[in-house]
């Protein structure tokens, strides 16, 4: 067994600003031990702090650069013949991947971390692993076998005391059975819908409660969104709008992808509870923070919760107008996609090229500049 990787402090302090929620400030603490690690020679250093620009990348909505990075981070360790560390930068990967909306390139990433993992007798390591598998099963629309899946992550978490995993864990268990409720009421299985949103508000409030005792800013936001969704569509509107005025009072400053993700949430409890004014302010705001970024997603989201309140409204005229607007932006979006879909192509032949390049030089680790990535931020 190799001795444990020493890390400096500014890694220990990256670690420390993430689970504040303070991403961009952790990435510049990790470029900051990067560059260090790359002058030294620390493959090693170079490759677990490649991972954690790829998660704060991933924190901060930045896929594609924090794809970069965990690809890179996987090539790294893979060199070195670390099989636990290689699973982990392999499910980082598989969920920017999700982020991207490649699903299948998500699940190969998955199935090949699962199969390192599986080599090395770590169970937290296994947990996180099963965590991306569950992660990907639900983006496929396949919630029940993810749901078994993430309860495994869940037990694990929870035997090693581990806060900011379970807390974790449990969110993405809540988002299951939120979908499944929503599978349930599609079929017109009200019973079933009502035993699921209740099992979502139970996995999400666990989730919250987790998260508040680790600090854990990012898990509960989204935990505190989930949450109050739930509780508008089981009926409870007061209730949620109470959930997410903890939200809109937490210290921390959070990253415009999460502030899309509230006011989206907030506009869509307040029409389900009826004040429809209140909401096509909140999502009218929502909408032009997301043009203002040039966040297509959320524009798309945003046009689309529009033109239902101002439906709910009464206003035909307007609402037939915002759904040609989201009709249009569904057809950007479609287009963004392929873009996209060729930038990654072009990013993952490049490492290619460059991996293959460096062990021409067999052991001499070159500096491997496909990992400006994170370096590019200012």
């Amino acid at each position: 067994m190799s001795a444990p990787l020493a890390l400096p402090e500014d890694f220990i302090r990256g670690t420390q600003l993430l689970r504040a929620g303070r991403f961009d400030a952790a990435l510049g603490a990790f470029r900051t031990v990067y560059s260090a690690a790359q002058a030294a020679d620390n493959v090693d250093l170079m490759a677990a702090t490649l991972c954690e620009m790829a998660w704060s990348c991933h924190r901060l909505g930045d896929a594609e650069q924090g794809l970069e990075c965990a690809i890179g981070a996987k090539w790294l360790w893979q060199r070195r013949g670390n099989q636990l560390e290689t699973a982990r930068a392999m499910s980082v990967a598989a969920m920017l991947y999700l982020e991207l909306d490649f699903a299948d390139e998500a699940q190969d990433c998955v199935s090949r971390a699962l199969q390192a993992a599986s080599m090395e007798d770590n169970e937290s390591m296994l947990a996180f692993v099963l965590n991306a598998q569950g992660l990907v099963l639900l983006a496929r629309q396949q919630p029940e076998p993810a749901v078994d899946l993430l309860e495994q992550a869940v037990a694990v978490a929870g035997r090693q005391a581990n806060t900011a995993g379970s807390a974790y864990y449990l969110l993405n268990l809540g988002m299951c059975h939120a979908m499944l409720a929503e599978q349930a009421s599609s079929r017109a299985d009200h019973a079933e819908a009502d035993r699921e949103r209740a099992a979502a508000i139970e996995f999400s409030a666990a989730a919250i409660q987790h998260a508040q005792r680790g600090d854990d800013f990012w898990t509960l936001r989204l935990a505190l969104g989930v949450n109050a969704r739930a509780l508008a569509l089981q009926g409870n509107g007061e209730a949620a709008l109470l959930v997410l005025d903890q939200w809109a009072e937490l210290l921390d400053q959070p990253g415009l992808s999460q502030h899309l993700h509230y006011l989206l949430t907030l506009g869509d409890v307040q029409l389900h509870v009826g004040r429809l004014e209140e909401a096509r302010q909140t999502i009218v705001d929502a909408l032009g923070r997301a043009e203002a970024a040039r966040r297509l997603d959320q524009q798309v989201s945003a046009a689309g919760k529009l033109a239902e309140i101002l439906e709910a409204m009464g206003d035909a005229p307007a609402a037939l107008a915002q759904f040609k607007r989201y009709h249009f932006l569904c057809l950007e979006q479609s287009a963004a996609a392929t873009q996209r879909r060729n930038r990654v192509a072009i990013l993952r032949a490049n490492v290619m090229l460059r991996r293959n390049r460096d062990q021409a030089m067999q052991d001499q680790y070159a500096s491997p500049t496909v990992f400006s990535a994170g370096q590019r931020r200012a």
